[in-house]
């Protein structure tokens, strides 16, 4: 076992990095499918959850807007908040990134903590713009959608990590190799 452990300590750091970021995902990959399923209830609550917490924000704004479940829908336009659109996805990937940075558990706790909460609200606002590309410029939506958001959550998953690396991580001395 000491072998295997001298070897895992003479690889450098960033490839450390990125093969324990990997495992994760793919560990991550793996359970979350069951978890979704097992937990279904649980996984549809918290679509209708996002649904309701978009539909809201929007109305402060000023948008008419009805919130029937997952259902969004205003003047000329409605979506339905699926699994994908929770932003559980992007939660994962952060978690694995944690997951994989050396530091002590302290440090990866609060970052799995701060990125389930930081995470989510990113995706709010992703949700409120895509309702009002959707409902004003309805032929930018699929653009929008599929490109622009998807860039933008890889982006945002990345300073929110970062952000974790210079002011949580860092305040926490490297966990022993």
């Amino acid at each position: 076992m000491n072998v295997i452990i001298d070897k895992w300590r003479a690889v450098p750091p960033a490839l450390r990095f990125v093969a324990t970021f990997v495992a994760a995902l793919i560990v991550l990959a793996v359970v979350y499918p069951w978890l979704s399923t097992r937990f279904n209830t649980q996984m549809l609550a918290f679509m209708s959850g996002t649904a309701w917490v978009v539909g809201h924000v929007l109305k402060l704004f000023g948008q008419e807007v009805v919130v029937q479940g997952r259902f969004l829908t205003g003047p000329g336009f409605g979506v339905e908040v699926i699994e994908e659109c929770t932003g559980a996805y992007e939660v994962l990937i952060f978690w694995a990134a944690v997951i994989a940075y050396p530091v002590r558990w302290r440090a990866k706790l609060i970052g799995v903590i701060g990125g389930l909460i930081v995470l989510p609200a990113i995706n709010v606002v992703r949700m409120v713009v895509l309702f009002y590309v959707g409902t004003y410029k309805p032929d930018w939506f699929d653009l929008m959608h599929t490109y622009f958001w998807q860039a933008t959550l890889i982006l945002m998953i990345t300073v929110v990590w970062i952000l974790w690396i210079r002011l949580v991580a860092s305040r926490f001395s490297p966990k022993p190799t």
